[in-house]
Parts: C-alpha cells; sequence; structure tokens
C-alpha cells in the first residue's frame, strides 16, 4: 500500500507576510547572483575577462533592499557588490556576463566600463567610479536635488527644459540608494520627500 503525500499549506504569518512566489523569486535572484559570481571566477581564470568582484555573502540584504525599492522610480548608487540588488532591479544575468567581459554590446557602458559597475539608465542605477566611497556624494546630490525640486517645483521644470532634461525624472517620495564597504558593510538610505 503506498504512503500517501502529505502536503503542507503554506502559511504567510511565519514568512514574515511574504507570498510563496515571493519567496521563490528571491531565493532564484540569490542562487542567480552566486552564480554569475562562480562563472565570473571561471571567465578570469580563462583569462576572457581580466577583474572580478565577488558579491558572495551579499545576496540575502541586497535581495531585500531590491524587493522593497522601485527601479525606474527611486535612485541606485551601488557598490560593486551590489550583484544582486542589480538582479532585482531588472539587470538581467546575460547583461552583468556582458559587462564582466567588456562586450561592446554591454547595455550599461558598450564594454568600456569595468566589470561590477552597474549602470543603468533606464532603472536609475547610476554607474559609480572604481574608488569605493565615490558613489555616497552622489547620492546625497541626488537626494538634496529631489528635496530642492519638492520645495521649488519651477526649478524642475526648467531643469527640463535643459540639454538633458528629457531624461530628467522626480518623484516627491523617491528614494536615494546607496552602499559601500570598507570591511564593515554601509548600506544608507536618503528619502528624498
Amino acid at each position: 500500500m503506498p504512503s500517501e503525500i502529505k502536503t503542507v499549506r503554506f502559511d504567510a504569518s511565519k514568512y514574515g507576510g511574504l507570498d510563496r512566489d515571493t519567496l521563490v523569486r528571491m531565493y532564484r535572484t540569490m542562487f542567480l547572483s552566486r552564480r554569475l559570481d562562480d562563472r565570473e571566477i571561471q571567465l578570469k581564470r580563462q583569462n576572457k575577462t581580466f577583474f572580478q568582484i565577488s558579491g558572495a555573502g551579499h545576496e540575502a540584504v541586497l535581495v531585500a533592499a531590491g524587493l522593497l525599492l522601485k527601479p525606474t522610480y527611486d535612485w541606485f548608487f551601488p557598490y560593486y557588490r551590489d550583484r544582486a540588488l542589480a538582479l532585482m532591479l531588472g539587470v538581467s544575468g546575460y547583461e552583468i556576463l556582458l559587462q564582466a567581459v567588456g562586450a561592446k554590446d554591454d547595455p550599461s557602458s558598450g564594454g568600456r566600463q569595468m566589470p561590477s559597475h552597474w549602470g543603468n539608465r533606464r532603472l536609475n542605477i547610476v554607474p559609480g567610479a572604481s574608488a569605493t566611497g565615490m558613489q555616497f556624494l552622489h547620492a546625497v546630490g541626488s537626494a538634496e536635488a529631489s528635496l530642492y525640486y519638492d520645495k521649488f517645483p519651477r526649478a524642475l521644470e526648467q531643469a527640463r527644459q535643459g540639454p538633458q532634461g528629457q531624461s530628467l525624472t522626480h518623484e516627491s517620495d523617491e528614494i536615494a540608494y546607496v552602499s559601500g564597504g570598507d570591511g564593515n558593510e554601509r548600506r544608507r538610505i536618503f528619502r528624498g520627500g
């Protein structure tokens, strides 16, 4: 007589209110982030890329941040270990590998930026400099600009008339996310409004 398979009903209250699909999405993103990391290490050993920075061990906190923040709405000034965040925001694994090998088809920089220097205009991910910490000044400036535009709406309209104004976005409750590392990981979120 075969034994019956016992199914357990999913109880979201046990998982901070997260539903099954969200938990699966989070796990898949953490797994993909780690696998991309591993693949970049292989590419480096094969001399197909000359630079690799691991994001291993950072996946869970970055996936959680990516779950709460909004791509194309909030602003992101990432650190080079923020691979899982980039994935959660909508950067594909393929795009990450294009950047890793410096491919001309890399949508972030056309192969001109070092690997793990995340950038995506569509998602509001601002590419960073190699010097760790440079992104903090840009993030604070972004948060300050958001406050300024809220206080002076006419300034926002004038900025939109400028040479690059067609790409200017602003939301009164947008967030500027920034992270960096100094051996003790630091992540900050600045609220614009």
